[in-house]
């Protein structure tokens, strides 16, 4: 069953987002694509931070590319996660 895990990270600046998205997309080209099991991305400015949304296959895959890779790269530019939550989805489709 495909699961949303959502955090937020905050207090966060556009710049910090914005190195730690060049950060993500350097990551992602050097094993050869997206991650596992990700089948959407999207993130949001939220208060003094923002929002990451996923829509994983299971929550093994989205928990382990969270511990494993995007955690350290926030630890690297100073942010925290925080706020998170894990939601079972009952429909995904794409256009």
């Amino acid at each position: 069953m495909a699961v949303l895990l959502q955090f937020t990270v905050t207090p966060a600046t556009r710049e910090q987002f914005d190195e730690l998205d060049v950060r993500v997309g350097d990551s992602m080209m050097r094993a050869g694509g997206p991650p596992a099991g990700l089948m959407s991305h999207v993130v949001y400015q939220h208060s003094a931070g923002f929002v990451v949304a996923d829509v994983w296959r299971t929550v093994a895959e989205g928990r382990s590319y969270i511990d494993e890779v995007l955690q350290p790269l926030m630890t690297e530019l100073g942010m925290t996660a925080a706020d998170s939550a894990t939601r079972p989805v009952w429909s995904f489709a794409r256009p």
